[in-house]
């Protein structure tokens, strides 16, 4: 009866359905209710239809919330296997840090009772279980041409279909749901590139919103250059479609900020933090007149949407979230002035070792200069986590 159920959804159901699953946090079940409104849409429309830009934007945003999680099962249940690069030691103090702070990576709270209950072998299969089914479902989306081998294909009742299910394992498992998150919203992006050529408004909005979850899965990757680009170009097209007070705009500005304080670009970062403070306070500003509020568009979409919507209510919420951006300038400021006072360091202690060696010739060979102390990556990496929570937490409440 399921399954009967399941088939007789329309698309436009099940993308209601995964986003409501979204909205809760329910990554499994949203990612399962989107590829599947992704693979109808493909078979009635085409794979680059105008109609499936919606649903790949959505399931891409579900598969990088579902990875979100995964990794931090994954990572803080798994203590020693290091990151692949053989930095362990900094994978250890995240691991600490995470120990304080296991609330706030990610916005997850969930994760933690999961990681109390299950032991690392069935943490992993589920996570792998979770990766498949992704891969899966949206294999059949991208490939319509193999969708039907794929719903249509045996259990391994002889030797070709073990062998056929064997490879299709090892297949998924090389993809993860972060590199599916980028291949949807790539796809959505190309769609709505073409749509918003034509200067459809509704089109606009959403190739932003596909920049910023762009934006969001290179923070994930740790390609912070390549999240600041995709973010950027969410905010040239923000910037012409809504007001300069829109929270929408500040919440990029944010993003941005972040992106660039994790590529150590400072000077950058503070600007964009500062962008996004400056808005909201002009929001505020905005708010608390009434005269202005009246006739507010935002305000009036708000009150339409959500019953529960009041101009007091996001007041509160807009001054509950200016220390939080005004911590990230003084991070910033701190960070900066490290920097500063290890380069000046690291020239002393350099112009020193030169001088020692130029007096006591080839003898003294053993003293070297000391590797350069300005790389204080590893103090970003550490509020890596802190950050994306907050990250998590400011998106969540901007978009309300």
């Amino acid at each position: 009866m399921a399954d009967v159920e399941e088939v007789t959804q329309t698309p436009s159901e099940l993308l209601a359905s995964g986003r409501r699953n979204l909205a809760v946090r329910d990554y499994n079940a949203a990612t399962e209710a989107l590829a599947k409104a992704c693979e109808l849409l493909a078979k009635e429309h085409g794979d680059t239809a105008d109609q499936c830009a919606e649903a790949y934007l959505w399931y891409g945003k579900a598969l990088l919330g579902l990875s979100r999680e995964e990794s931090g099962v994954l990572g803080d249940g798994m203590p020693g296997t290091g990151n692949g690069d053989g930095e362990e030691d900094d994978d250890n103090e995240e691991q600490e840090e995470n120990g304080e702070n296991g609330e706030e990576e990610n916005g997850e709270s969930e994760a933690e009772p999961v990681k109390a209950e299950a032991d690392d072998g069935v943490k992993k299969s589920e996570a792998d279980e979770g990766v498949k089914k992704s891969e899966a479902e949206s294999t059949t989306k991208d490939e319509p041409a193999s969708s039907s081998t794929a719903d249509d294909q045996p259990g391994p009742s002889n030797g070709e279909a073990a062998d056929e299910s064997m490879a299709d394992l090892e297949n998924d498992d090389d993809v993860d749901n972060l590199q599916l998150a980028w291949e949807m919203l790539d796809l959505a992006r190309s769609i709505l590139r073409r749509r918003a050529a034509g200067g459809g408004h509704a089109a606009r909005a959403q190739l932003a919103d596909v920049h910023l979850a762009l934006g969001e899965v290179a923070l994930e990757s740790e390609t912070y250059d390549k999240a600041v680009l995709d973010m950027q170009s969410c905010l040239e097209i923000q910037k012409e479609l809504y007001s300069s007070d829109d929270r929408r705009i500040a919440e990029t500005h944010y993003q941005i900020g972040l992106a660039n304080s994790l590529a150590s670009n400072f000077e950058d970062a503070i600007t964009h933090f500062k962008n996004a403070a400056n808005i909201l306070e002009t929001r505020i500003k905005t708010l608390e007149n009434p005269a202005t509020v009246k006739d507010d568009a935002t305000v009036k979409k708000h009150s339409t949407a959500d019953p529960f919507y009041s101009v007091e209510g996001e007041i509160k919420e807009l001054k509950e979230l200016l220390p939080e951006i005004q911590e990230k300038i003084q991070d910033m400021m701190d960070y900066k002035t490290e920097t500063k006072k290890r380069l000046a360091e690291t020239l002393f202690s350099s112009n020193g070792e030169s001088s020692h060696l130029n007096g006591a010739g080839s003898s003294s060979a053993e003293a070297k200069p000391k590797p350069a102390a300005s790389d204080i990556s590893h103090l970003i990496k550490r509020k890596r986590k802190s950050s994306e929570g907050e990250e998590a937490s400011c998106a969540k409440r901007a978009n309300t």
